[in-house]
């Protein structure tokens, strides 16, 4: 078992860290489905309004890969569906009924099933989506094979589940689905987990190559885990899953039912209670937060403090989120700013005196306390970015729109998850994931 060890990062220390304690989301009236939540996908509708559905019926597909489904978490009936501009399909509401019906997919023994019989299944439950690929974090294309597969057991971003600590409570399906992966690729399926780690089901997985990892954020990205174990060369794809979608997988071909329940982690100081919670895919913010008071005016993030997206009480949870962090919006601006001494400043240098402090959480807010300025290499970004890459050269070769010195410069292995805390050090308040983004769709759109 290989060791990685991460030197370069940062834990941030925000107050309302997760109590480890799981609790049941009460039963939701309604779900929704939002297919902007899936990048890079051009929806086709299946159903429309008034239409009855069962957990697994399927609701639209992609029109670029037409195998690939999205399935009802829900059994009920087609209650709304709401479009953007150009008819865009923004959401797709499901009335939930009182016995609620679920599509049956059929038990099977993986060791007897071919590659193209598990994507078939996968793809027909709607399940498939939960595989994503690199470069681009698109989901993973049916009609092609890639050269290894990634799942990190060790995620260290804000708020972030502890892995262990789930699989203590719950781990079925787990191996059953590592098993399922492995027959997915020629490759192999490298499960990162942490060090030491005496969850029997993680040190003892079969048809896995294991490596462990130490490190501070952003050591539990499967970007970096890539990077550092099997780089992505130009033409390359590596596929990778989340640990409780590999359980969904597993429970899928050992129950042949689609599993539609995942556990959630609710962080931030603006909430008044921290923990753990099982609620169903599909769930609205309002039902998830029924029973948590929200102080005073707070921003709801689907996803952690730094990669997750502005959310309200009336849209869903993130199809491939596992935390929803609550925090106080801040919107006043402090006399004489970054000429103050500074010590309750949160701060990643030693220009402010809250570096004495001890190492404390601290209540953080929205502000970001300055505006848009021109990029300064301080070295901010390299002192956070555990990769071998030329971070700021990297940013201004996108902002140049400069195909060339973006592959010479490691774009491929890039994501905007992986440079989040970049932006959170940038002294110029660049949006460094934002541009990330932005050089990887103009690649993917020129190429």
């Amino acid at each position: 078992m290989k060791h990685i060890r991460i030197k370069k990062g940062h834990d941030l220390r925000i107050a309302g860290r997760p109590e480890k304690l799981i609790q049941t989301a009460g039963t939701p009236r309604q779900l929704k489905v939002e297919p902007p939540n899936f990048s890079g996908i051009k929806p086709k509708l299946l159903v429309k309004e008034g239409d009855s559905v069962k957990i697994g019926t399927p609701l639209f597909y992609d029109k670029l890969h037409p195998r690939v489904k999205f399935t009802s978490p829900g059994g009920g009936v087609i209650a709304g569906i709401k479009f953007g501009e150009r008819r865009r399909i923004e959401e797709i509401v499901i009335e939930l009924s009182a016995n609620e019906a679920a599509a049956e997919f059929g038990v099977n023994d993986s060791s007897a099933l071919s590659a193209d019989e598990i994507k078939t299944q996968l793809l027909e439950s709607g399940l498939w989506p939960v595989i994503r690929q690199r470069p681009f974090s698109r989901i993973a294309d049916p009609e092609t094979e890639p050269k290894a597969i990634f799942i990190s057991a060790r995620p260290t971003a804000p708020f972030a589940p502890d892995i262990e600590f789930l699989l203590g409570e719950n781990s079925e399906g787990f191996q059953a689905g590592l098993d399922i992966l492995a027959k997915l690729t020629a490759g192999k399926v490298n499960l990162v987990i942490p060090e030491n780690t005496k969850t029997q089901c993680l040190a003892k997985a079969d048809n896995v190559e294991l490596y462990t990892i130490s490190g501070p954020h952003p050591a539990g990205n499967v970007g970096i885990q890539i990077h550092h174990i099997d780089p992505i060369r130009p033409g390359e794809i590596i596929w990778y899953v989340s640990v409780q979608d590999v359980m969904a997988i597993g429970r899928l071909f050992t129950k042949g039912q689609l599993s539609v329940e995942k556990v959630v982690c609710l962080g931030g100081s603006a909430l008044s209670k921290n923990h753990y919670l099982k609620i169903r895919r599909g769930m609205l913010m309002k039902d998830i937060l029924k029973n948590n008071e929200i102080a005073g005016e707070a921003r709801m993030i689907s996803g952690d403090v730094l990669t997750g997206r502005k959310t309200s009480l009336e849209n869903c949870v993130g199809f491939y989120d596992e935390i929803i962090s609550v925090i106080p919006e801040g919107r006043e601006r402090k006399l004489l700013g970054w000429m103050r001494p500074g010590w309750d400043v949160y701060s990643l240098t030693n220009a402010f005196f809250s570096r004495l402090r001890p190492k404390e959480d601290m209540v953080l807010t929205t502000n970001r306390n300055g505006g848009v300025r021109a990029i300064v290499p301080f070295g901010n970004w390299e002192s956070v970015l555990p990769m071998e890459i030329l971070p700021t050269y990297l940013i201004k070769s996108i902002l140049a729109r400069d195909i060339d010195d973006m592959e010479k410069l490691g774009i491929y292995e890039c994501d905007p998850e992986d440079f989040a805390l970049c932006a959170f050090a940038c002294t110029s308040k660049q949006e460094v994931s934002e541009i990330v983004r932005e050089g990887l769709e103009y690649i993917e759109t020129e190429g």
